[in-house]
């Protein structure tokens, strides 16, 4: 693999630990600590960052208020890591909702429920016999 793209990898693994200190002092809102910061990805020439946020709480509007919200406070939290990271460019940050949890555990819940109904009939053969 080239070397920039383990930096880059470095770079945002390190503003994903950082965002996660800073959203609560930042983000003035009350949930702001069930917001969980899944990945950073940084592009090589340092210009751009999506950063990827999960909320705990399944309320659709509050997600969508807080990504908003996340989008709004972006240069706050930009000067807040140039101040943490020595690198000679700091990426504008885009805040996105990472779907992949709530995926995993909906595919999670079909595959759980097509064992049970495998189960089930399997039951119901095995009584007739």
């Amino acid at each position: 693999m080239a070397k920039g793209f383990d930096r880059t990898r470095r770079i945002g693994e390190q503003m994903r630990r950082d965002l996660s200190q800073a959203v609560v002092e930042i983000l003035d809102h009350p949930n702001a600590s069930l917001l969980s910061f899944t990945d950073v990805r940084v592009t090589r020439d340092l210009s751009f960052a999506k950063v990827f946020v999960t909320y705990v709480l399944e309320d659709e509007e509050e997600r969508d208020y807080l990504v908003k919200r996340l989008n709004a406070c972006a240069p706050q939290f930009r000067h807040y890591l140039a101040k943490r990271l020595s690198i000679r460019k700091m990426p504008e940050l885009t805040f996105y909702y990472d779907e992949s949890v709530e995926y995993g555990a909906h595919m999670e819940h079909l595959l759980t429920s097509l064992v049970e109904k495998a189960q089930d009939k399997d039951d119901d053969t095995s009584q007739e016999s």
